[in-house]
């Protein structure tokens, strides 16, 4: 008996038509960072990515997955953080999709 579901089985065909989630992740400085649980952006080495940018404060976003979806917020930062050019209200979450950009200072960070 095989442990695996024959994808020509009723069960198979219902299986293949599930869209599975793809990972987001963040393209920054020629590097791609997964997003996979938390990930927070700012000028403190601390931070999952750390910006060198004086524009940046200490702690100044966070990112997270929570379920299949991901969300950003700026964590009251002194400069703000914009999403597609349009500058986020601090403390909020803000849904990210594939190919939005991210300002942070002069810092831009895209989601793929």
């Amino acid at each position: 008996m095989s442990d695996t579901i024959n994808s020509e089985s009723p069960i198979g065909k219902r299986l293949s038509k599930i869209k599975k989630a793809k990972d987001l992740s963040l393209c920054f400085a020629g590097k791609t960072y997964p997003i996979i649980c938390q990930i927070t952006i700012g000028r403190d080495r601390k931070n999952t990515i750390r910006v060198d940018d004086s524009f940046t404060s200490k702690q100044h976003a966070l990112i997270q997955k929570i379920k299949d979806a991901y969300f950003i917020k700026d964590l009251n930062s002194t400069n703000g953080t914009y999403l597609n050019d349009q500058l986020m209200e601090k403390d909020k979450y803000y849904k990210l999709k594939k190919n939005d950009r991210i300002r942070i200072g002069k810092t831009e960070i895209v989601i793929q």
